[in-house]
């Protein structure tokens, strides 16, 4: 809740996304009224590829985002049906605004209601994502989860329209070991996901680290798999639930992850919050989320040499990483969605003041 007005969260969950992660964990610390859906080019998609296609790309010429999970008029209708008519403003919070975001803002305001939309997407993908922005332009509020978007959001929407609200954590769930015992055999490393994950270059980093000292324990979409076929320090995963999730974060040594872009990343911010210290490279918003002295950040020169020098270092000084988790646990902590809400709240409050 916003004071006394209602905030409403609309989005939809990817098949296997933690429950955990994403921007549903706020909606829960808000007391929001969350408006999960299915689009219905999903439900096509089983027993008919090319219909289920033929409504996705209707979706994006109609939206002009390419990751848009909306049929036009159908599933935003069954939206905007969720959403109660109220003489008083309150919020309606897109939080997936690559996904769905309106086109038009009108028929909300009719009900009272003031459009916010967070987008997520780096700025290495923004032009091939947003085709155009007709799909957020005209929200109450943009907010961006890193300032390296500004330049982007910035081409359509005036500065007063726009905020930037740090992604946060579930620092409750997400948490160092009761016990840990530092590992003497292999130095571990974890990697997760694939969106923005630069797969190929790990793959060359992790055949010159040496098998008897190393394994890389890597969750991935299959089509990133084929790049680690033959290494024998890679431990390719199968799709984790939550409390595995969990448990690969705490007993990890290092999460070791390049990237190609990022502007948050739930990952990382897991980690950190298992006190598993992060070692990525210095792109898009990592700056803003990972604290130097208590991470290993890494140029961008996509330098294979420099990052095995930097692990077979770690492996070599194990003390190091062990000693940083109090502290990378502590950085964490300033990201707990319990403190990222009070963000959310003025936001709201700044976008029902101004009429």
């Amino acid at each position: 809740m916003t004071d006394a007005a209602p905030v409403f969260m609309v989005g939809f969950a990817p098949a296997g996304f933690s429950s955990q992660s994403g921007l549903w964990p706020v909606a829960r610390q808000l007391g929001a009224v969350p408006l999960s859906f299915e689009p219905i080019w999903q439900r096509y998609g089983s027993f008919s590829w090319r219909l289920s296609d033929i409504m996705k790309q209707w979706g994006i010429r109609h939206y002009g985002s390419t990751w848009n999970a909306l049929l036009p008029g159908w599933d935003e209708f069954r939206l905007r049906r969720g959403i109660p008519r109220r003489t008083d403003p309150f919020p309606v919070h897109f939080i997936w605004g690559e996904f769905a975001a309106p086109l038009r803002v009108e028929p909300y305001h009719r009900k009272g209601a003031r459009v916010v939309v967070s987008v997520h997407c780096s700025p290495r993908r923004w032009n091939s994502v947003w085709l155009r922005p007709a799909g957020y332009a005209q929200a109450d509020m943009v907010v961006m989860t890193s300032e390296c978007q500004r330049p982007f959001v910035e081409r359509d929407v005036p500065p007063e329209r726009i905020r930037t609200i740090l992604h946060g954590v579930v620092s409750d769930y997400f948490t160092p070991p009761a016990e840990r015992q530092p590992r003497t055999d292999k130095l571990r490393l974890f990697m997760l996901g694939d969106t923005e994950r630069d797969h190929e270059f790990t793959a060359r980093v992790a055949a010159k680290l040496p098998a008897e000292k190393f394994e890389w324990r890597i969750r991935t979409a299959s089509h990133e798999k084929s790049f680690y076929a033959g290494i024998p320090s890679v431990n390719l995963l199968p799709r984790l639930s939550d409390a595995e999730m969990l448990a690969e974060y705490q007993q990890a040594d290092v999460l070791a992850m390049p990237m190609l872009d990022s502007a948050a990343n739930n990952v990382i911010l897991e980690s950190m919050a298992c006190g598993t210290p992060v070692m990525t490279n210095n792109t898009g918003g990592v700056p803003e989320y990972v604290d130097p002295d208590c991470h290993f950040v890494m140029s961008n020169a996509r330098n294979v040499d420099e990052w095995v020098e930097k692990l077979l270092w770690l492996e070599r000084n194990r003390e190091v990483a062990e000693q940083m988790r109090p502290a990378t646990r502590a950085w964490a902590e300033k990201f707990d969605w319990k403190i990222i809400a009070e963000q959310y709240r003025q936001m709201y409050r700044d976008v029902l003041a101004r009429g």
